[in-house]
């Protein structure tokens, strides 16, 4: 074999990459039961074939029949264990319709059409060297055949050998056709291959630097929002530590270092929700359930604007993820349909199976429409129009959606129509399984 052989790494190259060993040998027992098939359709013209051809027959399916099994616990990466397949199918398919042509006992057989096969075998699998060989060797074959239906005695039949010579320019032009086509294929594939590095090699630049960016924004917007309250507990501190301040100052000084502490500590923590929300494993979650204790807890807050909560949840509905996770996300949409809404409003929660694959969770309220220039940033983190606000609440709900192979987003956004719908899908045990695994990494 010349360097032709090794020049495509095997795990791109055309005949582990498409054609595996008992594709080839299914071909190969293909061919010899239709090629024995035909002496049958023709026994009219010729004689049955002696008793020892359909032993030799039985015994080349045989071993086919062997190959295919075998060949089919062999990887189609293994270019060795492939290549170890191959040498022997070439010689025994040349042996074998020599074999089959003598015991025929008649000028004409129909059996070297079968001596293609391992041409085609060699191109695929070897150098054009390897192939050019083969080649010589079934017409060697085809030559042998001649001067043995004349007895090893000329002058030959003119027919025997314009046949001869017929088939073994066959030969020699397929065998360099396939050749250069597999390699032609081969070539391609290895720029394709170079392409697709160059493609990842450049899509993981990109992601490293858009994480990079991500960071960097994160990074700011959080010394933002903790520079303020720092700063405020600071200077209270600062003052209340201040000898010319009345007992009544350094006690407001102290409440609002209070509060700002307060407010510190919750953005630290919604801050580690968005960044890493606690996991537990995945299990079966009711949906009536969860969406009946969300409503329990937000109902007070409600009450104190006179605000009805409607609710429609479908029976017996069952997904599988982390239920502490899921009510975190209802209870802060939630939390802003409240905030949103004005006194004597409304709110409706609707959750139903919107398809085979998905539940779906709408949250409609009453209230003004959020401004466009508004709702295009809502789930961004730390974008907030509230006084006092953090901005991660619902990013937190993008998160937790996103981490359950979901999504959230703003449905509908008209005067008292405003509707936030999640969607998430319906997983079965191994989905549940690999989702966690998923949110382990």
């Amino acid at each position: 074999m010349n360097e032709n052989e090794h020049r495509i790494p095997h795990r791109f190259s055309f005949a582990d990459g498409i054609v595996s060993r008992s594709v080839i040998g299914s071909v190969h027992l293909a061919v010899l039961l239709a090629f024995f098939a035909m002496q049958f359709a023709f026994t009219a013209f010729i004689p049955i074939p002696p008793t020892p051809v359909f032993f030799l027959v039985a015994f080349g399916a045989g071993i086919r029949i062997m190959e295919i099994l075998t060949a089919r616990h062999v990887p189609i990466q293994d270019d060795a264990r492939n290549r170890l397949f191959a040498v022997p199918s070439i010689v025994w398919t040349l042996l074998l319709a020599l074999l089959l042509a003598v015991l025929t006992r008649q000028p004409d057989t129909t059996y070297f059409g079968m001596l293609i096969l391992p041409i085609l075998e060699a191109a695929i699998y070897f150098s054009l060297l390897t192939t050019l060989l083969v080649a010589a060797s079934a017409a060697s074959i085809s030559a042998f055949w001649v001067a043995y239906v004349s007895g090893f005695h000329s002058p030959f039949a003119s027919g025997e050998i314009l046949e001869a010579s017929t088939l073994i320019l066959v030969y020699f032009v397929v065998g360099c056709l396939v050749w250069l086509l597999v390699n032609l294929l081969r070539d391609r594939e290895e720029r394709l291959r170079q392409q697709m590095e160059d493609l990842n090699a450049a899509r993981s630049k990109l992601i490293e630097k858009e994480k990079l960016a991500a960071v960097g924004r994160l990074a700011s917007a959080v010394a933002h929002e903790i520079r303020n309250p720092v700063a405020i507990i600071s200077s209270a501190l600062e003052t209340s530590a201040s000898a010319s301040i009345s007992v009544n100052e350094r006690e407001e000084m102290s409440r609002i270092a209070t509060l700002e502490a307060r407010r510190l500590e919750r953005l630290t923590t919604e801050f580690l929700t968005y960044a890493r929300p606690a996991s537990s494993p995945f299990q079966p979650v009711d949906i009536p359930t969860l969406v009946g204790y969300i409503i329990s807890i937000v109902q007070p807050h409600a009450l104190q604007k006179s605000l009805q909560i409607e609710s429609r949840v479908c029976d017996h509905c069952l997904l599988f993820g982390d239920e502490g996770q899921l009510q975190q996300a209802l209870l802060n949409l939630m939390r802003n349909a409240i905030e949103a809404s004005p006194q004597n409003g409304h709110i409706s929660v609707v959750a139903e199976r919107s398809s085979k694959e998905s539940f779906r969770i709408r949250i409609k309220n009453t209230g003004s429409a959020i401004p466009p220039n508004i709702a295009q940033h809502i789930f961004e983190p730390f974008f907030t129009t509230k006084p006092g606000g953090t901005g991660l609440g619902l990013a937190i709900v993008r998160s937790i959606a996103e981490r359950h192979h979901g999504e959230v987003h703003l449905e509908q956004n008209d005067p008292d129509q405003i509707v936030f719908t999640m969607i998430l899908p319906v997983c079965d045990g191994g989905d549940m399984h690999r989702t966690q695994k998923e949110m382990e990494l």
